[in-house]
């Protein structure tokens, strides 16, 4: 599935007009961040920027010696609606694990919301620096723009990141919580997680998929089910969200057998709890080594979109195996045989930790990974962790395979669903290709002076936000009544000037 075109240049005007912001407040940095420092010592800036998947890192040293990383949201890659909550959540979790683990994540110095920077660059944090090299590009395949782990790898160099890795995520079991919730918890009723596949649903698809947030979930079947809604509501709303009638098709007849499965793959024995600690992006990427010879882990970075969650989803084989995330391999024999392969060495090098440590006798995590593999209840978890699938990707084909009744479950579709269904997505489709002409006019008269950056992003956005709900019920019989409901206005926005 693709990203809205539409919503992608937003992203990337939003994206550098931060950058030119933060160009401007460079030099202040230094003075702003020793305002931080228990001493107030003075800092000076060292090294370039960094960039990650959702942030922009500096270093500074202060006078003393210590030093201490800065990360910054970058503008367009967190929907501004949640930059906050996005910081908020990951200094809870960061200070989680520093208290009740031996995980190696860094000290949180200093943190603050939007409101708090004085420089206007958004919520921060501020963290010890953690000496180091990114395991992330020791393991990557040299072609560009790949996450995928190196072929070349000996067994051993893996083995040696596994056996750390099934430790940290022992830790992380015996991590208890009554009720699946997003972090920091609001109430004692806590509230709906935000995901990273909810949030980059929200972010390029142009579906809001949280809904109500003022209270969390008390079982995994209630909560697996509202993540099998996220994926139905951005199908249905998301202009592109299929390529042509055929790719529609195949859509909308995959994720209406979803939403029949979800009682197959709930472990009965773990739906009232006791919930886990889930770190949606948690994965080798995130690790900081103290050499390419040694592999030692010493820091474990990138705590957001974290939350209570599922214990069958912590207790499954990782997604993060061979670094990049499943949904974007197209499904081949090969491909599969890789993957359950290196799953095959994560179970050995996680039993044999168990074994060594009295509290784990009972084996409950090896046995629940191996139980993910028998039932293939792995394929279903990436299917709902993962965000912007399409048919061919393994996951999908695996839950496919695993799913003995699937074409009778597929067969029960009536058949009207399907062609109104695949009808009003091609009207989509239509819209969302008409837009993006616009878009891109808009775009060049933007660049040409014609309009503000505000007035840019405004013009934009505005049929996004005044798209109408998508009701909660599913289509059933009733999709044309259904899809009438998700048409978007098109109407265009006031020219404004630039808010900065």
């Amino acid at each position: 599935m693709d990203i809205d075109k539409n919503l992608e240049r937003v992203k990337q005007v939003k994206g550098l007009r931060w950058l030119n912001r933060l160009r401007k407040r460079t030099e202040e940095i230094p003075e702003w961040a020793s305002t931080f420092h228990p001493e107030r010592l003075p800092c000076q800036m060292e090294g370039d920027e960094l960039y990650g998947g959702f942030n922009l890192c500096q270093k500074v040293v202060f006078t003393n010696n210590e030093a201490w990383i800065i990360r910054f949201p970058i503008a367009g890659k967190t929907s501004e609606a949640h930059l906050d909550e996005k910081v908020a959540g990951e200094v809870a979790t960061l200070r989680l694990l520093h208290e009740r683990t031996n995980i190696p994540v860094p000290k949180v110095m200093a943190w603050g919301l939007a409101i708090d920077n004085a420089l206007g660059l958004g919520p921060f944090i501020m963290e010890e620096f953690i000496q180091g090299e990114s395991l992330k590009n020791i393991l990557r395949e040299e072609a560009e723009g790949s996450m995928l782990l190196r072929n070349d790898l000996d067994d051993k160099e893996v083995e040696i990141i596994y056996r750390q890795l099934a430790q940290f995520t022992l830790q992380l079991f015996d991590l208890n919580f009554s009720q699946i919730s997003g972090l920091p918890f609001a109430s004692t009723h806590g509230r709906r997680p935000l995901t990273v596949t909810a949030h980059e649903i929200i972010r390029l698809g142009g579906v809001d998929v949280l809904g109500p947030r003022s209270e969390g979930f008390s079982t995994t079947k209630e909560y697996f089910d509202h993540v099998v809604e996220q994926h139905w509501r951005q199908l249905l709303g998301q202009l592109n969200s299929v390529e042509d009638e055929d790719d529609a098709r195949q859509k909308y007849i995959f994720f209406r057998v979803l939403k029949s499965l979800t009682d197959r793959h709930v472990w009965p024995e773990y739906n009232e709890g006791p919930f886990k600690l889930i770190c949606d992006d948690l994965g080798l990427a995130n690790m900081i080594v103290d050499s390419r010879e040694k592999l030692k882990i010493t820091g474990v970075v990138d705590f957001e979109w974290s939350y209570t969650g599922p214990a069958q989803l912590l207790g499954t084989a990782p997604w993060w195996l061979l670094q990049e995330r499943p949904e974007l391999w197209d499904f081949t024999p090969d491909m599969r045989a890789r993957f359950l392969r290196h799953l095959g060495l994560f179970k050995r090098v996680l039993e044999e930790e168990e074994k060594h440590a009295p509290e784990y006798q009972s084996r409950e995590l090896s046995k629940l990974v191996e139980r993910s593999e028998t039932e293939g209840t792995m394929w279903y978890h990436m299917v709902l962790q993962g965000f912007f699938h399409g048919p061919g990707s393994l996951p999908w084909e695996q839950l496919k395979d695993h799913t003995p009744d699937w074409d009778l479950l597929a067969s029960g579709i009536p058949e009207e669903d399907i062609r109104s269904f695949v009808a009003a997505k091609m009207e989509h489709l239509k819209l969302h290709d008409e837009r993006l002409k616009k878009t891109e006019t808009t775009y060049d008269e933007m660049l040409a002076g014609k309009w503000s950056i505000q007035g840019f992003i405004d013009e934009v956005e505005a049929p996004y936000k005044h798209a109408a709900e998508i009701p909660e019920e599913g289509i059933g019989s009733s999709v044309a009544a259904e899809m009438a409901h998700l048409k978007v206005h098109d109407g265009m926005a006031e020219k404004d000037g630039d808010h900065p």
